[in-house]
């Protein structure tokens, strides 16, 4: 009897597994068979793109991005327009990963679990995707980098809708270049650089540190400092690009004093600076209507007290996409926290629009935030120039220089937001090598901002 129970055993634990495999089998063919029925090597998608009778892709406005005809998919008319929704709606293939063609290829082609790719119009309530984007102002973006590498994030921080999202290198997807491979002209060109790269802040990250410096620092916006241009902190060296002068805490954020916030950056230490960093969507990824994106990293776990100090002025190894230094900016502009970004505006049956993000929630304190908006604001009118960004928005900004080392040019941000009731959008701008935020970044977010008014302004949806 026991040999019996004893060789019975295996038996049972062997048939309990082969059910627990098809129970788990059957779960993902349920839950992954859009996914796999579209992937581009599918025997069965006759030019194995998936996408030869697949829907259209519009903007906010209903103009066509994307559609297919006779087996072909067609791109919209105007070239630039093609360019600069490159990364957003994707090319025929799966070559950029955060592209809607590439996320939502299934929907797009009308999977239907029963009828698989080739669902009758019956039971195919819709194929198409309306984004949130404007192709117009993603078009003055594109303009504005001209062929210069880098990115451009304007987005909505009360509804969450991005306007636009423009990434340089591109290229026209209804005509792919034969030599993307092997030419310098395209290389990283697959790469979403908004969401899918990540950079030095310079001194954009002074926002992170003066955040750090209100919520845990008394007094600290009493602060007066003698700026000479250089400063020791941690037993080297801390260089100013100026010397200021004699400034307090607001004037050291306008005039942009890498000694002053350096300064703060050791007083408040290592777990002070990484708490509120992290609450500034650093060291997790975003994740948005699908997409999610790179990391922005603060650690400073290993760094001296003079690498730490440079750390608070956005060196040492700080990294930040510019989708995140945009939310960054939609929280000041909202009370201390954003409202996470949204690229889907409508969809197919099964496209999920929601937003599903670590780096939501309180990012600093109400009070923080007001006190940082009126900085920023203090900082355009009094050193940018109001007319910099634009005479009819009211603007608060930040700029940045990153330096990156190996005899090359720093690399130029700005990031900010607008104030006015009916044009609420929050941007971030980077241009690669442009050596200075003011003269490289400011005019490309002037453009974009004045497009995206003309766009946005008493039609807020």
């Amino acid at each position: 009897m026991r040999k019996t129970r004893a060789r019975s055993f295996p038996v049972l634990m062997m048939t309990l597994a082969f059910f627990a495999g098809l129970v788990y089998f059957i779960v993902n063919l349920t839950v992954h068979s859009a996914e796999w029925s579209s992937i581009p090597w599918n025997a069965h998608l006759s030019d194995k793109s998936g996408l030869e009778n697949a829907g259209m892709i519009l903007d906010r406005n209903g103009i066509v991005l994307a559609r297919s005809e006779d087996g072909k998919r067609i791109y919209n008319d105007d070239e630039d327009i093609r360019k600069a929704c490159l990364h957003v709606v994707g090319d025929d293939g799966v070559n950029i990963a955060t592209a809607i063609q590439t996320l939502y290829r299934s929907e797009l082609s009308g999977y239907n679990f029963i009828w698989g790719l080739g669902s009758p119009d019956m039971v195919n309530e819709s194929k198409d995707i309306t984004l949130t984007i404007d192709s117009s102002v993603q078009k003055a973006a594109y303009q504005a980098l001209g062929d210069r590498r880098g990115a451009v994030v304007v987005y909505n921080y009360k509804t969450g809708e991005v306007i636009c999202m423009v990434s340089t290198p591109t290229y026209d997807p209804a005509e792919k270049p034969d030599d993307i491979e092997t030419n310098d002209q395209y290389e990283g060109a697959y790469i979403n650089r908004a969401v899918s790269a990540s950079y030095p802040p310079g001194s954009t990250f002074k926002l992170v540190t003066a955040a750090a410096a209100l919520e845990n620092i008394e007094g600290v916006e009493k602060r007066e400092y003698d700026c000479t241009g250089t400063d020791m902190v941690g037993g080297k060296e801390i260089i100013c690009y100026e010397a200021s002068g004699h400034i307090d805490f607001q004037e050291a954020l306008m005039y942009s004093c890498n000694s002053y916030f350096a300064r703060l950056a050791f007083e408040l230490g290592k777990d002070r600076m990484t708490d509120q960093a992290e609450k500034m969507g650093f060291n997790t990824a975003i994740k948005f209507d699908g997409i999610e994106t790179i990391k922005s990293t603060y650690d400073v776990s290993k760094a001296t007290d003079n690498e730490l100090a440079w750390s608070g002025v956005g060196q040492y190894t700080v990294l930040e996409s510019p989708v995140n230094m945009a939310i960054r900016s939609a929280a000041i502009a909202n009370g201390g926290t954003p409202v996470m970004p949204k690229l889907i505006k409508s969809g197919v049956s099964g496209v999920s629009t929601g937003n599903d993000s670590t780096a939501a929630g309180q990012m600093m304190s109400e009070g923080t935030a007001d006190k940082l908006k009126n900085m920023m604001d203090y900082t355009v009118l009094n050193y940018y120039g109001k007319s910099s960004f634009s005479d009819s928005l009211d603007v608060c900004a930040k700029t940045g220089t990153a330096e990156v080392g190996e005899g090359q040019s720093a690399h130029a941000w700005v990031t900010g937001f607008t104030k006015d009731e009916d044009c609420p959008l929050a941007f971030s701008v980077i241009v690669e090598n442009g050596d200075s935020g003011f003269r490289a970044a400011v005019p490309v977010a002037a453009q974009v901002l004045e497009a995206a008014e003309d766009a946005v302004s008493n039609r807020i949806s």
